[in-house]
Parts: structure tokens; C-alpha cells; sequence
């Protein structure tokens, strides 16, 4: 999960951080494509589409 990227309403993020209880929510720390740094839920970020084969 860590330095992976995901999608945030289209838009690629990598996740820096990760940290909340094992069965609860899962905040994480996203970095956005223009440097911004911002603590959201796991929940609702995306997986980039499988490169095609």
C-alpha cells in the first residue's frame, strides 16, 4: 500500500503513510500530483485501470 498509486476522483496520488486500528477506518497520507500532502480515508481512493496486455 505504501508507495503505491492510486486514483483520487481521477487523479493519481501516491500513499505515504498509513496508520488507524487493524479492523476500523484507515487514514493514510497522500502526496497529489501538484506536491500537496493531505491526511484522508483509504476509503474511496482508487487502483489504476491493469496496463493493457
Amino acid at each position: 500500500m505504501i508507495g503505491r498509486t492510486y486514483l483520487e476522483r481521477g487523479q493519481p496520488v501516491v500513499v505515504l503513510l498509513r496508520w488507524g486500528p487493524g479492523g476500523g477506518p484507515r487514514n493514510v497520507l497522500i502526496q497529489r500530483t501538484d506536491g500537496s500532502q493531505v491526511v484522508r480515508p483509504f476509503r474511496g481512493l482508487r487502483r489504476l485501470p491493469a496496463p493493457p496486455l
